[in-house]
């Protein structure tokens, strides 16, 4: 997992947020693209910061195994 963001002075809140992802796992890669899109819009941590900054999952990079 790689996050990139913008910050301002003290106190401001990030922007252009976005982050990339890398999977290993023994699934197809069409799987592995849903369980990562199913996460980005369930997980709290990026739903919490959305609330006040759009959080992008700019790409999904797949291996399988």
């Amino acid at each position: 997992m790689e996050v990139e963001g913008e910050f301002g002075a003290e106190g401001e809140p990030a922007r252009n947020v976005s982050y990339r992802a890398k999977v290993t796992a023994q699934a197809s890669e069409a799987q592995i693209r849903e369980l990562m899109s199913h996460t980005d819009r369930v997980a709290e941590i990026q739903n919490t910061l959305r609330v006040e900054t759009p959080v992008l999952l700019s790409s999904i990079e797949v291996a399988t195994v």
